[in-house]
């Protein structure tokens, strides 16, 4: 039996809820500054993220690491974020000055 399987990640209401937000925040980020050019960005359609945001969808494990590696996150980071109380606009600040920080280091 070869057939591939794919893996799809239970989510709960709650992640769902805050994976929702995050991709939100992230839209109106200035670095993104809409759902198509994250869609570009993750290289997942905004189709599948507008279904994450609404929980219409659950996120396949691969999917889920590709969009938090392409946000600059770890698939734990991701999840930690999700099973938090973080407010999503907090955490891509702290991502984002934390990832400046390493740059500056590295210069």
């Amino acid at each position: 039996m070869s057939a591939k399987v794919e893996e799809n990640v239970v989510v709960d209401s709650r992640v769902h809820q805050r994976i929702g937000q995050l991709i939100r925040a992230l839209m109106e980020d200035e670095r993104i500054g809409s759902s198509r050019e994250l869609g570009r960005l993750t290289g997942i359609a905004f189709n599948t993220l507008a279904n994450w945001c609404e929980g219409k969808a659950d996120p396949r494990l691969q999917k889920l690491m590709q969009f938090a590696y392409a946000i600059g996150w770890s698939l734990t980071e991701l999840m930690q974020y999700a099973e938090g109380d973080e407010d999503p606009y907090e955490a891509i600040a702290r991502k984002k000055k934390a990832q400046q920080q390493k740059y500056r280091k590295a210069s």
